[in-house]
């Protein structure tokens, strides 16, 4: 409990280092808990840990997508839209299959398509990762049968 409540502040002062060291432990006593999965994706992002990023994104979308989705950036105190306006066009200046793959999973917190976008990218440079594929794969199924979210 003290843990998360600590990993909290540092995930608001955006402090991802402190942040991921205080969660990790929280998330090991509950590995369920879709918060700290969440904070965990975008501290994982920003730290350049990408493949585990990615894995712990496939889990939580495989787990609850809509709680991804549905992130409030206000309520959630989801940093993906700042972290979007400040970093987008730094990430694009490498179109890197890792750059796009952040771009990705950013991006579903706040815009659907966009996040679609960017995993086909990211799977156009690594066409045979199965990964990237199962997270487009249920990302493009969720929108096609949700039309009217983000």
């Amino acid at each position: 409990m003290v843990n998360e409540m600590l990993g909290n502040q540092y995930f608001l002062a955006r402090d991802y280092v402190s942040a991921e060291r205080e969660l990790l432990p929280c998330l090991e006593k509950n590995p369920e808990s879709k918060p700290v999965k969440r904070k965990l994706i975008i501290c994982y992002t920003q730290l350049g840990q990408v493949s585990r990023a990615l894995e712990m994104f496939n889990d939580l979308i495989s787990q609850d997508i809509d709680f991804v989705i549905d992130a409030d950036e206000v309520l959630d105190d989801c940093p993906c839209p700042e972290l979007l306006d400040n970093n987008e066009q730094v990430y694009l200046t490498d179109e890197s299959g890792d750059n796009f793959l952040i771009l990705g999973m950013l991006w579903l917190y706040c815009d659907i398509e966009s996040s679609i976008k960017y995993f086909r990218k990211a799977l156009e440079l690594d066409q045979d990762n199965i990964l990237i594929k199962k997270v487009l794969n249920r990302i493009e199924n969720y929108h096609k049968s949700h039309p009217q979210d983000k």
